[in-house]
This record gives structure tokens, C-alpha cells and sequence, in this order.
């Protein structure tokens, strides 16, 4: 013999297979007796499913540019249908994998085949953009400049690579000094997780003595702008013979001073626009250096 408890919602609570007929979940306790008076007992779940009870899928966030994967979160007993199918691997799974470019509102619609009922759902993806990521570097290498700085903005951790050359590859702004030309790359991650990457390249010429840089024009008119003509970005002079002359070869300006310029004066008077000659000999790191070239006066 059988019996059933509760007996709430069956048809016949003494009976091996009752029927049952209800609207609400309910777990029922069967006893069994056997002809010579010995009883068991077992259990049974008996789950009504209805479109209320379908569960709200989870909303995402991910990075830019790093896909995300969806969750229907409703079983797989159920079918799923997805919209937009744009940016999606799949639209009727429960799990797709999302790439949108940009946030974007999913509508799930999920459907209980066996009772006939479907409900839809929306699921957010917010897409966190990728960090603005600016690597730099302070100068490149030569006999002059014995290493660089390396400089990188947009996040709170880096990680530079390769780390050959480097005093820490795990700063915004380590110390470079590559036995050869070297690109560096730093990738930046911001407080969002997110990570993006730039890349800056250290040219090595440390066997070459560069020509150094000299303006070609100057404009002595007491504006505070470019009054002066001198020297510039000139690094480690031990020793220096610095000439100016006009277009007749009178010299007009000298100095061993890298620190001075000339005013654009001669004997006391300013001196006519047109070209200039300039000599330079100095000694520096790189060894004794020689330049000569011309520049233009104007006012």
C-alpha cells in the first residue's frame, strides 16, 4: 500500500501513481508498506514552472574592444533568442559571447517549450572605453646621453616590454639604456581594469657624434621671442670656440661661454638683416666636434 502526504492537489493520495493537478511547486512524501507490515519512506520535487517564474539574466561590463559572454540564467530546458543579433557569436543560445563596440541593451525572450509561455528580459553590456594611452621618451642615445627616460600617461599600472635596458619595467617612467636601437611598448591599465598600448622607439648612436641642432633664423626685436642666437640643446661642453660673421667675413660675435648668444648687435648698433655664418669647435662627451653653417637676421 501507498500513501501520499500531503495529499494536497492529487487525485488519490493512496494510490502508487496519483495524479496531480495545482498551480504551485510542492514536495510530497510518499510511504510504502509491504505485505508483511515493513515501511519506507522516499521524496519527490514536483516543480510548476510558470512565466513568473523565469529569472532576470545578469547585465555585463566589459572593456573596449574585449567581448563579454551573456548568461540567459534560466537552464537549459528553456530556448533563447537574442536581440540585436549584431555583435553576437550566436543569438539563440543561452550564453553568446558579446562584442559591441559601444554599450548596448540586449532583449532576451525566453521560452518554456513544453508549457507554452515565453517572457522577454533586457541585459545591459556597458562598454568601459579603453584608456588614452601616450608613451614618450626624454631624448635617444648617443655619446652625449648615456640612457633616456621613458614617460607613459593613462592608467594607474604599466608593464613595459621587452624589459632588456630597463632599471624597472613596472614604473610609468623607467630608465632606458639599450646597448641598440630598441622599441619599447608599455601597456597601461586604468582603475576600470581596461588596458590599452603604445610603443616608443630609443635610437641608439652612441658611436656617432650627431650633428647638432642650430636655429636658422633669429629676430632680434626685443619681442622676448627668439632675440638671441646661441647654442641649443649643446650638452656637456668641456671646452668651446663659438664665431659669428656677416656676409663680408667680419667677425661680429665670439664666445667661449656655450651659455651666451648673440643679440644681433655689431660695435654697438644692430646689425644688418640678411646671412650669417656661424663656426663652431667645441669639446664635449662625444669628442672634439666642428660645425659651421648660416642663418638668417631678421627683423
Amino acid at each position: 500500500s501507498y500513501s501520499w502526504s500531503p495529499a494536497t492537489g492529487l487525485n488519490n493520495p493512496f494510490i502508487a501513481n496519483p495524479v496531480f493537478t495545482g498551480n504551485s511547486s510542492q514536495t510530497y512524501t510518499v510511504t510504502g508498506t509491504a505485505g508483511n507490515g515493513c515501511t519506507a519512506t522516499d521524496q519527490v520535487a514536483l516543480t510548476v514552472s510558470s512565466a513568473a517564474d523565469l529569472k532576470q539574466p545578469p547585465s555585463f561590463s566589459t572593456c573596449e574592444g574585449q567581448p563579454v559572454q551573456l548568461d540567459g540564467f534560466n537552464g537549459n530546458r528553456h530556448l533563447y533568442l537574442w536581440s540585436p543579433s549584431t555583435y553576437l557569436s550566436n543569438n539563440s543560445i543561452i550564453n553568446p559571447i558579446a562584442s559591441p563596440p559601444q554599450t548596448t541593451l540586449y532583449t532576451v525572450t525566453v521560452s518554456d517549450t513544453a508549457c507554452a509561455f515565453n517572457r522577454s528580459f533586457s541585459a545591459l553590456v556597458t562598454v568601459i572605453p579603453a584608456p588614452v594611452v601616450n608613451a614618450a621618451k626624454s631624448n635617444d642615445i648617443d655619446c652625449a646621453f648615456r640612457s633616456a627616460t621613458l614617460q607613459a600617461s593613462g592608467g594607474t599600472q604599466y608593464s613595459w616590454t621587452p624589459a632588456i635596458g630597463l632599471n624597472n619595467p613596472n614604473i610609468r617612467n623607467p630608465m632606458a639604456n639599450p646597448v641598440s636601437t630598441q622599441v619599447y611598448r608599455v601597456q597601461v591599465t586604468d582603475a576600470n581594469g581596461c588596458t590599452n598600448t603604445d610603443s616608443v622607439i630609443i635610437i641608439n648612436n652612441r658611436a656617432t657624434s650627431l650633428a647638432r641642432y642650430m636655429p636658422n633664423a633669429f629676430t632680434p626685436n626685443g619681442d622676448g621671442k627668439n632675440d638671441c642666437y646661441g647654442l641649443k640643446n649643446w650638452m656637456y661642453i668641456k671646452r668651446l670656440q663659438f664665431f659669428i660673421f656677416n656676409r663680408l667675413g667680419e667677425q661680429v660675435f665670439a664666445t667661449a661661454n656655450p651659455g651666451k648668444c648673440w643679440d644681433g648687435n655689431y660695435k654697438g648698433n644692430p646689425a644688418l638683416v640678411g646671412s650669417y655664418v656661424y663656426v663652431i669647435k667645441a669639446e664635449t662627451e662625444c669628442g672634439t666636434e666642428e660645425q659651421t653653417g648660416g642663418f638668417l637676421l631678421i627683423r
